[in-house]
């Protein structure tokens, strides 16, 4: 079964969610990853709007101000394609637009509404045929972003019109109902090959891994891992994930947190003690989805076979927890900005040698959150949630830790994916 799904760039990180609840239902799932990609991209997604078989609908304050989301509505339903509406953010009632069924409430998502989600779907009728004369494709949405746009796809970008995009990019995403989609054009920005060292490292130290105001606006700050948002929240002091409660790891951060900031062109400054920390590693591009799939499988197959399994030794006297956070941390972030230099620094000397196989096939075929860290016993590990980068199946994993030479280390992972 296709599914698309029509959401509002703020609502990105509940719509990866429900993305991977919709193929754990065994579904075959698109949704839109660019921001405004030109008429290209707008064919692109109306090709999935005819061919899925059940459309989602994202409802959400900004879904329903989204002249992109309007216009596949109207289309999808113009092509007689079942629509499912579903709910991200609350909505007054009378703002969902005439024709749509009550939508499926998923704004928190739990067991119960991962079940209703399921029903609801299941209760859709079968897509009929498109209609013989097919209806006329809506125009591109225009906005005033578009502008720019048109000029981070224009065929040349010198180097002076790229400092004077940056510092317009950079003005506009201080401007808080504009930042989520500016944010989308500097990413897109940062794809362009012939950008001056100046402006690329700008751009970098921009979209480095770290806390950035929630696109969500549901929290304080939201982690981005230099690639995408993650589950990784902010909220009155402590650091979660929004899928469940705050973990056990957060209980040494301190008690409150200052204004996420905006980065500015001055150098960066050391983080407050009263701010989430930022994180930075040099980014590198993912591999190839065959490459990732041919990787995925050869950790299926040793985590199946049970891989080689080593002593953990804790020596006395060892590091803190809040130490095995902060390790844990780097660790998540080498891995969801595939900095395998970086990854291989947080992991032990004897895993280094035996199991470094496991650790390059881990770095490319999952995308994880830290959600506890736990050194209070014998056995001391950190736990993530991992979620595949083919298929966007989710394990969660208790990963091993050793204290070596007076710090923590990542160690013996063969029995965190054989679930030892």
């Amino acid at each position: 079964m296709h599914v698309f799904i029509s959401y509002a760039r703020r609502d990105q990180a509940s719509i990866t969610t429900l993305r991977a609840d919709f193929e754990r239902f065994g579904n075959r799932v698109w949704f839109d990853r660019e921001s405004h990609g030109g008429q290209d991209w707008w064919d692109d997604v109306l090709s999935h709007v005819r061919g899925c078989v059940v459309f989602i609908f994202a409802v959400s304050p900004d879904s329903l101000r989204s002249k992109a989301c309007l216009a596949e509505l109207h289309y999808a339903k113009a092509l007689r394609r079942p629509i499912l509406p579903v709910l991200v953010r609350p909505v007054d009632r009378g703002a969902i637009p005439d024709g749509l069924q009550a939508p499926v409430d998923y704004v928190n998502r739990t067991e119960e509404s991962v079940i209703r989600l399921r029903k609801a779907l299941s209760a859709m009728p079968a897509a009929r045929a498109l209609p013989a004369r097919l209806p006329q494709e809506p125009e591109i949405p225009t906005s005033y972003l578009n502008a720019y746009l048109a000029r981070i796809d224009a065929p040349k970008l010198d180097e002076h019109d790229q400092i004077e995009l940056l510092g317009q990019l950079r003005e506009r995403m201080a401007l808080a109902d504009e930042r989520a989609e500016v944010w989308d054009l500097l990413v897109r920005l940062r794809d362009r090959p012939e950008l001056s060292r100046a402006v690329a490292d700008t751009v970098e130290e921009i979209l480095a891994p770290g806390w950035q105001p929630d696109p969500r606006e549901n929290f304080e700050a939201r982690y981005w891992d230099g690639q995408s948002w993650t589950t990784l929240v902010w909220q009155n002091g402590k650091e979660f994930n929004d899928r469940n409660t705050p973990p056990r790891l957060h209980q040494h951060l301190p008690s409150s947190t200052g204004p996420v900031p905006v980065v500015t062109q001055e150098p960066e400054q050391a983080p407050s003690r009263r701010e989430p920390k930022r994180i930075k590693h040099k980014l590198r591009r993912p591999r190839s989805a065959r490459q990732k799939l041919l990787i995925l499988l050869a950790v299926v197959v040793v985590a199946l076979g049970g891989g080689i399994t080593a002593g953990v030794v804790l020596l006395g006297g060892g590091p803190d927890e809040q130490a095995a956070t902060s390790m844990a941390r780097g660790f998540v972030d080498a891995v969801n900005t595939r900095d395998e230099n970086a990854m291989q620094s947080f992991v032990c000397g004897s895993d280094r040698e035996k199991n470094a196989h496991l650790y390059t096939a881990f770095l490319d075929a999952a995308n994880v959150t830290l959600e506890s860290v736990d050194v209070s016993g014998s056995d001391p590990r950190f736990t993530v949630l991992a979620t595949r980068t083919v298929g966007a199946t989710s394990v969660r994993l208790r990963i091993p830790l050793v204290d070596e030479n007076g710090a923590w280390k990542v160690c013996d992972i063969s029995r965190a994916l054989s679930g030892r």
